[in-house]
């Protein structure tokens, strides 16, 4: 490091995730998650009509990409998503 050259604090810029693998990964993810959502609460929400079971799903589908799923696979794919 030269003399006059300021130190790096902070985090590194992570590489750039290929928009398509990321695509990709989300959609592998999607679909089991909200096809066993609805299988776990078809005898709760069976009754209700379509657009109200989907109200309920899609939150709980969306949650549990954002703060589970998601961060598990791009730490186990992190490698791939940015070649």
């Amino acid at each position: 490091m030269s003399p006059n050259a300021e130190p790096r604090l902070g985090p590194t810029v992570p590489a750039a995730v290929r928009r398509w693998k990321l695509w990709l990964l989300t959609v592998c993810a999607i679909y089991p998650t909200i096809v066993l959502l609805g299988l776990a609460t078809n005898p709760v929400l069976e009754n209700l009509d379509l657009p109200v079971r989907l109200a309920v799903l899609v939150p709980v589908a969306a949650a549990a990409m954002v703060w589970q799923i998601n961060p598990r696979l791009q730490r186990h794919f992190g490698a791939w998503l940015t070649r």
